[in-house]
């Protein structure tokens, strides 16, 4: 019997350090996001003196992953604009501007959303 409790109380504790809450999911992104769109600020003000702040963050459900989701505002040289910042292990972080939604757009100009994304 105690080794059957010993057993559980393993794979119960073995189970728990591989997750990971929401807050550090999103705690370990934040960084590499705001990097991604500060690179994406400076190129567009053409102003190396650029400022970031995290306005929200959250995950969302991306092609049957969780990813995170980061609203970044940027400001420099007199300019500001706020992107959408996606994060993933494989390709990194992906910078959008917050303006157009390429999935709302696409449909509806009756466009397939594959084709906007080429």
């Amino acid at each position: 019997m105690k080794v059957k409790v010993l057993v559980v109380a393993l794979l119960a504790s073995a189970t728990l350090m591989g997750c990971t809450s929401t807050q550090e999911f999103l705690n370990d992104n934040q960084v590499q996001a705001t990097e991604a769109a500060s690179n994406r600020g400076k190129f567009e003000f053409s102003c190396d003196a650029v400022s970031t702040t995290v306005l929200n963050r959250k995950t969302i459900d991306l092609y049957r992953a969780q990813v995170p989701q980061y609203q970044v505002g940027v400001a420099g040289c007199g300019k500001k604009e706020v992107y959408i910042v996606n994060c993933n292990a494989e390709s990194g972080c992906m910078v959008y501007d917050s303006k157009h939604d390429f999935l709302t757009d696409a449909k509806e100009n009756g466009d397939s959303v594959i084709s906007k994304i080429e």
